[in-house]
């Protein structure tokens, strides 16, 4: 279990009047204040995460803002059984590929479950060294051979569902990719060249409206924003994961870059 001491406090701002330079720099100085005496993270209402002079002094006083990223890395499997729904195909036919050079515990604690539910799964890393050790323990605990490996022409010529946790859209255009796959990318929006395949870059979940109704103005925030700040804290994958299950956290819409949904659920 995690203790109080792991649970961020959640401030949220909602103002329907028009922001100006002036205004903006007032809210984010007030938001520096309370974080200087308590960490916070900052949900923003679905109109002031447009706001471009707010969230740049918002990032100027190097404060949290929740924007959704934190909880799309704990989906990763749900990633792919979702795409596979909408597909007409089983996990089990496709060829995956996760993007990851930094040793993230989240993402790391997911491959197993993942490798062992679809055909082959790789991993690309500019730091391939770091993750052998992955290949080994999936080997010799479960049998399932995974390629470690960072080939920019051959790697992705022949995957079906791409996971890009951080490489930059820099280093992911030096790729070869095949042109009818599906690229996640969790980190935010990222434009590739000569791709004409699915380019997701945000999502949209469910959830059990009964653990939320303290939250009188949900309609004013994006529901991938609610439920991160009722569950953001410092923890385990498997009691977040755990969470998940109990508020019956379902995907029901993956977005392309171009702002429409792809993968719309009924």
């Amino acid at each position: 279990m995690y203790s109080g001491d792991d649970i961020l406090k959640t401030v949220y701002v909602n103002i329907d009047d028009d922001i100006n330079k002036r205004k903006a720099r007032k809210i984010a100085k007030k938001l520096y204040k309370i974080n200087r005496k308590e960490d916070i993270v900052i949900a923003l209402s679905k109109n002031l995460m447009k706001n471009e002079i707010l969230n740049a002094n918002i990032e100027e006083f190097g404060l949290k803002k929740l924007d959704g990223k934190w909880l799309f890395k704990f989906l990763l499997y749900n990633i792919i059984e979702y795409v596979c729904k909408v597909k007409g195909k089983i996990p089990e036919t496709q060829n995956v590929a996760i993007l990851i050079n930094s040793k993230d515990d989240i993402v790391i604690g997911q491959i197993s479950e993942i490798a062992k539910s679809v055909k082959t799964l790789k991993i690309i890393s500019n730091h391939v060294n770091d993750f052998d050790y992955l290949e080994e323990e999936l080997y010799f605990e479960y049998g399932i051979a995974m390629q470690i490996t960072n080939n920019k022409r051959k790697s992705l010529l022949n995957t079906d569902i791409i996971i890009n946790f951080d490489y930059s859209e820099e280093e992911l255009n030096e790729y070869y990719i095949k042109a009818e796959g599906i690229i996640i990318n969790l980190q935010g929006k990222i434009t590739l060249k000569n791709f004409s395949g699915i380019n997701i870059d945000d999502y949209e979940i469910d959830y059990e409206k009964g653990n939320f109704e303290e939250f009188t103005e949900e309609n004013d925030y994006e529901k991938n924003i609610i439920y991160e700040s009722y569950i953001y804290r410092r923890d385990t994958l498997l009691n977040i994961q755990n969470q998940l299950k109990r508020d019956n956290v379902r995907l029901v819409g993956l977005i392309q870059d171009n702002g429409k949904y792809y993968l719309k659920s009924s």
